[in-house]
């Protein structure tokens, strides 16, 4: 089957909603025409497409299964789904920085809250950093010094904290003070030629700043999520980066 082919198939609301309703659990034809809430003639021309193009299946127990390809091509679909569903955002948003695997798995962020403003998306942040308990990692081209107070308290408090840096930003020295020469031991910071991607890994939330048009970080634009799907993606891509970096100084 061609990829053209494929994207035929998939055109259709009710065919999706079929695979979607399979991927549940199996079917007879009566349970499934009730399930998606189509009469038996279009139900069964759908079903009949769907079988041709081998997605689904008709098996001995008399139910419909999804088949191994059909499982495939809808596990992709949810990928799809959320750059549609965003496209919005993606039009304005370089993925680039992104690796190809991660970007792969994109719609882990599904499940995030876009907050536009930098007031409100430092508002948002100061809010949920309260809530942090075990570790912070932080990737960004700058770093807000107002925030160095909070990271003492953090890093007193046993608070673990990556942080990933510009390198010209290594010989300014930006966690001199008020930063305790204790409490800057604690502090893991590395540093990259160049930083285009902010991110943010917490216990308690992430959050993801991708570049705009000019090549530059949108800090106007963040996506914040709260579940483990959401922190597992942000946290990889964090951690492809830190494995790229070196050390401060």
């Amino acid at each position: 089957m061609k990829v053209y082919e494929l994207f035929t198939e998939l055109s259709s609301e009710n065919r999706i909603g079929i695979l979607q309703t399979l991927d549940e659990k199996p079917m007879t034809f009566t349970s499934l025409i009730k399930e998606v809430d189509m009469n038996s003639t279009e139900a069964s021309r759908q079903l009949s497409r769907l079988t041709e193009t081998k997605l689904i299946e008709k098996k001995g127990d008399g139910r419909y299964y999804n088949t191994l390809f059909g499982k495939l091509v809808l596990s992709s679909i949810s990928d799809l789904d959320f750059i549609s569903e965003k496209s919005g955002y993606f039009l304005e948003h370089d993925t680039a920085c992104i690796p190809l695997d991660l970007l792969r798995q994109i719609d882990a962020l599904s499940t995030g809250e876009i907050v536009t403003g930098v007031y409100n998306i430092l508002n948002t942040h100061e809010k949920l950093g309260d809530g942090i308990n075990s570790y912070m990692w932080y990737m960004s081209d700058d770093f807000p010094r107002h925030h160095l107070p909070y990271i003492e308290n953090r890093l007193e408090e046993g608070v673990e904290m990556k942080v990933i840096l510009p390198k010209y930003m290594c010989s300014t020295k930006p966690f001199s003070a008020p930063l305790s020469e204790e409490n800057r031991k604690r502090l893991e910071i590395k540093v990259l030629e160049e930083v285009k991607i902010s991110i943010i890994v917490s216990d308690k939330f992430s959050m993801l700043e991708l570049p705009g048009p000019d090549g530059k970080i949108d800090h106007n634009t963040a996506i914040f999520g709260y579940d483990d799907l959401f922190r597992d993606w942000c946290k990889k891509l964090f951690l492809y980066y830190w494995t790229k970096c070196q050390p401060c100084g």
